[in-house]
């Protein structure tokens, strides 16, 4: 049994920094199906325990048996069907900022006993809706912000120097989004070939392509590869660092304005957001249109890319020789709404939300 009868279960990645924060303060195991998951949650955070689940196997794997012994199973996604047959109560920390709420989205995380909430952006969406008056909302803060270091020239230079980069040069981070929606094949390699050399650069794809990467990706993290050993003091971090390690050594993020994008404002890291056509203001206004975001919600995400400059890149091949040094001397004329933006969406710039959701889990499911 799960110390405390706390079982954390998550099959995406992208949840596992939330669960783990929370399992530091109220121990418990962490369970996934996926391998791949697995050994991420174990390479990051080997101080915690691990369990597997399987389909196939049943209670004859530790991990089933966890699930249905526990007191509180607390996830990061609805999983409504996979929690359904487990008498625990449930909770949600949601992985990511959740950007996007729709009234579909709260219905479907409406089974939980629990739902710990990011900030003011995701209760506010939340609130709008009068189904929310049924459900146990919290805000407990964003998570992963538990882990985010203290920046420091000391800590700079150790990160730095472990992913072969030089302590001395401004260094910019590449974030994209999910494969076929964000940039990544468009800009990543043209960032190599044309980025001023007295920058470093580390690329980071999205987990979708870096833990369970297709053919396509593999090969364009091959030519990628080579470009860095061509150029230099460059990384391609296949999700071996944890975001708060790279965002903490960062002077300038460059993203399709997405939640890493959000997260890097805790340090109010200066910006550059890319947009394609498959990722846009006018796409992603399409999308919240089409989810039914409350036009006022809908308004205020879109500032996100007031938060810096952007930089469309269509059919032409992106120059980034001069728009990253340009991002960076015009970073002060950006920064109040980059302050703005962080408030609206995380409210309080702390490290304590872990305890505050190990406090709503003993209260509410325990």
């Amino acid at each position: 049994m799960a110390a405390d009868g706390v079982v954390y279960f998550s099959k995406m990645f992208q949840a596992v920094p939330h669960l783990a924060q929370v399992a530091r303060a109220l121990p418990g195991t962490f369970v996934s199906s996926r391998t791949s998951t697995l050994r991420a949650f174990q390479r990051l955070y080997p101080d915690l325990e691990v369990a597997r689940y399987s389909k196939r196997f049943g209670f004859l794997v530790r991990g089933n048996r966890l699930l249905k012994d526990a007191g509180a199973i607390v996830t990061g996604s609805p999983y409504g069907s996979f929690l359904k047959p487990y008498a625990a109560k449930k909770g949600t920390v949601f992985h990511g900022t959740y950007m996007m709420l729709s009234k579909d989205a709260l219905l479907r995380n409406s089974h939980f006993d629990l739902l710990c909430v990011i900030g003011p952006r995701m209760k506010g969406m939340l609130e709008r809706f009068p189904e929310a008056e049924r459900l146990n909302i919290v805000d407990t803060g964003f998570l992963p912000f538990c882990e985010y270091p203290e920046r420091s020239a000391q800590q700079r230079t150790v990160v730095l120097q472990r992913l072969g980069l030089d302590p001395e040069r401004q260094t910019v981070l590449y974030t994209s989004s999910r494969r076929g929606f964000g940039s990544w094949q468009r800009a990543a390699e043209q960032l190599v070939n044309t980025a001023a050399p007295h920058f470093n650069l580390i690329l980071r794809p999205h987990p979708s392509q870096s833990l369970t990467s297709r053919r396509a990706d593999r090969d364009s993290f091959k030519r990628v590869r080579a470009l860095i050993q061509a150029r230099g003091n460059a990384f391609l971090d296949l999700s071996e660092c944890a975001l708060s390690e790279v965002l903490s050594v960062s002077d300038l993020v460059v993203s399709d304005a997405n939640s890493p994008s959000e997260e890097a404002l805790f340090y109010d890291i200066p910006q550059l957001m890319i947009e394609t056509p498959e990722c846009s203001r006018d796409v992603i206004r399409q999308i919240g249109e089409r989810e039914a975001m409350h036009p006022d919600d809908l308004s205020q995400l879109l500032t996100l890319y007031d938060c810096g400059p952007n930089l469309y890149i269509g059919d032409q091949t992106p120059d980034f020789s001069t728009v990253l040094d340009r991002a960076l001397t015009d970073q002060t004329a950006y920064a109040a709404q980059r302050e703005r933006y962080f408030s609206w969406v995380f409210g309080s710039r702390d490290r304590m939300a872990n305890e505050r959701v190990a406090r709503a889990i003993q209260t509410h499911l325990l």
